[in-house]
């Protein structure tokens, strides 16, 4: 898996799955544009007896809070070469990806064309002259980078050495702290015992496995290779190192997956000695190709949005129960191994530095995202060019937004700290939380989607499944203010 939305590359993610590519693996410019189309809602909630099912008639882009302003495309060498030159003032995140699979899952927006050795080596090759021709750039190497994390696409498709080739040339290169997470995504399938050991050796302490079900029925009808006994002995051999966090996405509201199913699901990753697993929801977008096999028969039909909420509560209150920590909005930790340090740090705007054909990162409150097409960005790499492809400087109030998205990550907010970073953007004039939010909190209350304790805003069973929306719409009213004093 790494990024961030609904926004589309070839086509829309069918997750709500964020992409820890921040942007990642998305089309940075469609993100941009989308989301202050979205922000434009005013986020109020219908209320009624069940607002799991009717609290909104849909679902917002994934990442809330990513809009700018695009540098002009005659602005964006000189200003991309400005941040670079430019230290951080804080520890980051890294982002690398890798497009390639060796199959393309119907529900997956994120396909880069399918694996073969020699385009492997060749992407490689090239990617290691980015990260290297990179490495002594103020940008990288003034502070730690406390997460790195290897995404796609499916990384795992790639042979050992090129794995531990690449883990090696990043350990190298940048300036990972001490105990800096190092994830690498993958799939069960082909991913063997010298893969794992050679990502084990080149520093890899953190496994993203994305398992989906594990129900053999529903893996085949989304294009998945491995059956679940085999899903499972990998698994098992994986966690057999004892060197690594393992960890697993699961998706619920998939075609032909009942409740009994999900649950089912969610009991095997139980039984299993893993570390911690994301639940996610299925989008299904008009003209994809997961739409067209259920439109023809092909696929069973997928839970409605209507049903949906009914697959995450059972899935939230069922690992809650089991004594999983909660560790952000859709991942939860078994064991103590699991830190699930990237996405937090991903989603609150922390620097990212990205590399790879698409990946996407930000720095110094600018977005930014390299050239998607594969070719393109192994020319560019191997003259020792930064691939970029766009920059947009970030949207105003960060030190809000900031609070905003980090905070809602764990499912409350603390509206005295948003009052605090509020007032400390200069740029604006102040604003008081309290009052700015006024209208929605109450709505909110009385559609069953927050509780208020002291000055947290704390989401119901129901808030955390319409998280997205509640996010984009404190975000939202906050420019939407701003456009009317500006006016």
């Amino acid at each position: 898996m790494s990024s961030l939305s609904d926004a589309r590359p070839e086509a829309a993610p069918q997750t709500d799955k964020a992409q820890p590519g921040a942007p990642g693996r998305m089309a940075a410019m469609n993100m941009v544009s989308e989301a202050g189309d979205d922000a434009q809602e005013d986020g109020l909630a219908k209320i009624s007896a069940n607002p799991l099912a009717e609290a909104f008639s849909r679902k917002m882009a994934v990442h809330a809070g990513m809009g700018g302003l695009p540098v002009a495309p005659e602005d964006l060498a000189a200003t991309a070469g400005r941040l670079r030159q430019t230290r951080r003032g804080e520890p980051g995140v890294a982002y690398v990806h890798l497009p390639y699979c060796e199959s393309k899952c119907l529900y997956c927006g994120f396909f880069g064309g399918k694996y073969t050795e020699e385009a492997g080596a060749a992407y490689v090759e090239a990617l290691i002259g980015e990260i290297e021709a990179d490495k002594d750039l103020p940008c990288v190497a003034s502070a730690p980078v406390r997460a790195l994390y290897l995404g796609g696409g499916t990384p795992t498709a790639l042979r050992a050495g090129e794995l531990e080739r690449l883990l090696r040339a990043l350990r190298r290169s940048l300036p990972l702290a001490d105990d800096c997470e190092i994830t690498v995504e993958g799939r069960t399938h082909n991913f063997g015992r010298d893969k794992m050991e050679a990502c084990l050796e080149a520093g890899a302490n953190r496994f993203s496995l994305g398992v989906q079900s594990f129900n053999t029925r529903i893996r085949r009808g989304l294009g998945r290779i491995s059956d679940q006994t085999a899903t499972v002995r990998h698994l098992r051999e994986l966690c057999s190192y004892e060197r690594a966090a393992v960890v697993i996405d699961m998706i619920y509201g998939l075609p032909g997956q009942s409740l009994s199913d999900w649950e089912d699901d969610l009991r095997l990753f139980l039984d299993l000695p893993l570390d911690g697993v994301d639940i996610y929801q299925l989008n299904i977008f008009t003209g994809s190709p997961l739409a067209e096999a259920v439109e023809s028969g092909r696929v069973r039909p997928a839970a409605p949005l209507s049903r949906q909420g009914e697959f995450f509560e059972k899935g939230a209150l069922l690992l809650d129960k089991a004594g999983c920590r909660r560790l952000s909005s859709s991942h939860w930790g078994r064991t103590p191994r699991e830190r699930n340090l990237y996405n937090p740090l991903v989603k609150s705007q922390a620097d990212c530095l990205h590399y790879g054909a698409g990946a996407g990162g930000f720095l110094h409150g600018y977005f930014m995202a390299n050239l998607r097409g594969v070719p393109q960005y192994i020319a560019q790499a191997r003259e020792g060019a930064k691939p970029l492809a766009m920059l947009a400087a970030a949207a105003g109030h960060r030190a809000a937004l900031r609070v905003i998205l980090g905070q809602m990550e764990l499912c409350r907010l603390n509206l005295d700290e948003l009052g605090a970073a509020l007032r400390s953007d200069r740029q604006n004039p102040p604003m008081d939380a309290y009052a700015l939010y006024a209208p929605l909190l109450d709505n909110w209350q009385k559609a069953g989607l927050i509780l208020m304790n002291g000055p947290w805003m704390e989401l119901t069973i129901a808030g955390q499944f319409w998280n997205v929306n509640i996010t984009r719409a404190l975000i939202g009213r906050l420019r939407h203010i701003n456009r009317e004093r500006s006016q």
